[in-house]
């Protein structure tokens, strides 16, 4: 673990410090848990309140920060206190490294495959025939590569990963444990039979899944190889856990997907996408540049380029904020309609009597 004076870690964090400049930090801590020897970082104004009583050594905070000082910390301002954030978490403490070297003997790789220089195997994984796997990529145990798939540089594949044969990852993939990549697409054909029967016959997939550079593939993730051509994950996007992505589907660049949000086959989706937990997206739908789906929307048509989305179906979030709305108030309108039906009953039976015919058979 490294140690830093507050003015070295300012300097790589772009960031200058206003205080202390010699204090040491060895980490990074939450604001109202860090030690005396962890930075921590205020991007948010609610946390505000731990400000006084943290006992980090340091906080990250806005240049334009004006709220109360810190009793014990000293205050190193930046133009983007959560990227500081970010840095800080790379110098003081890296990213996760594999405990083992070179290829673990009890791997099986194909003697066709290709492997690049300073590649990592752990055991028990297995590599298929006609593989390419670039510089620096590192397979974790359990992981099974099929034939014909080709894997970029500085990629990682954690433990139990599946790529079905001839998916392309570009360089610096990362692919968490027990994710699938390239499995069949849900196609089938669906028809009578002779005996007047109703059967689902499955289409052979012909197509592959291709993962763009700098795509992160969160836990348990399933991605369908498409019917033909194509399944396309853009490049910088991120995906949370338990993603499922229908066959044919492409994803634009720098796309956020939280967990358990799903896409159904043939869906088109823009650059900056963000697609909240639990949401889905039916097929043969085109989703624009920049749109927000929200948690548990269900999209049913395209969304345009930038509009926010939300409840199911799935409609702009300005008519789902007064939806909802609306819905709260519910209660209190049942209780004024039925108020309302007993008057106006009370009022006809009034006016029914007021109407009646008199003793001489004329109303009065």
């Amino acid at each position: 673990m490294a140690e830093l004076t507050l003015t070295e870690l300012a300097e790589r964090v772009g960031g200058r410090v206003e205080g202390d400049a010699s204090r040491t930090v060895r980490g990074v801590g939450a604001i109202d848990a860090a030690g005396p020897q962890e930075v921590t970082f205020l991007a948010n104004q609610r946390y505000e309140k731990h400000l006084a009583k943290t006992r980090a050594a340091a906080v990250l905070v806005a240049d334009d920060y004006a709220g109360p000082a810190s009793a014990h910390a000293t205050l190193v301002r930046c133009p983007d206190p959560y990227l500081a954030f970010r840095e800080a978490m790379v110098i003081l403490h890296g990213f996760r490294r594999p405990d083992f070297e070179g290829i673990d003997e009890r791997t099986d790789v194909h003697p066709s495959a290709k492997l690049g220089s300073n590649v990592r195997i752990g055991a028990f994984a297995v590599v298929r025939a006609d593989v390419e796997i670039g510089d620096e990529t590192v397979l974790y145990p359990g992981v099974y590569v099929g034939s014909g798939s080709r894997i970029g540089r500085a990629c990682t594949l954690y433990p139990n990963v599946t790529l079905y044969d001839g998916s392309i990852l570009h360089d610096r993939v990362t692919i968490h444990a027990g994710s699938v990549i390239g499995q069949d697409g849900f196609g089938y054909a669906t028809h009578a039979g002779d005996d007047g029967v109703t059967r689902h016959d499955k289409i052979p997939p012909a197509g592959w899944v291709e993962i763009e550079e700098d795509v992160e593939i969160g836990a348990c993730c399933a991605i369908d190889r498409a019917t033909l051509g194509p399944t396309v994950i853009g490049a910088g996007t991120k995906f949370s856990n338990l993603v499922a992505i229908g066959h044919g589907t492409r994803l634009g660049r720098h796309c956020l997907l939280v967990a358990q949000a799903g896409l159904a086959g043939s869906v088109t989706a823009g650059d900056y996408c963000v697609f909240a937990g639990q949401c889905g997206v039916v097929g043969h739908v085109r989703i624009g540049d920049g749109a927000k789906i929200g948690a548990q929307a269900g999209v049913t048509n395209d969304v345009p380029a930038g509009q926010e989305m939300l409840s199911s179906p799935a409609i702009p979030l300005a008519d789902a904020r007064r939806s909802m709305v609306a819905f709260g108030k519910l209660p209190q309108m049942h209780a004024e309609l039925r108020k309302l039906t007993r008057e106006v009953a009370a009022l006809k039976k009034r006016l029914g009597e007021a109407e009646a015919p008199g003793p001489s058979g004329e109303a009065p």
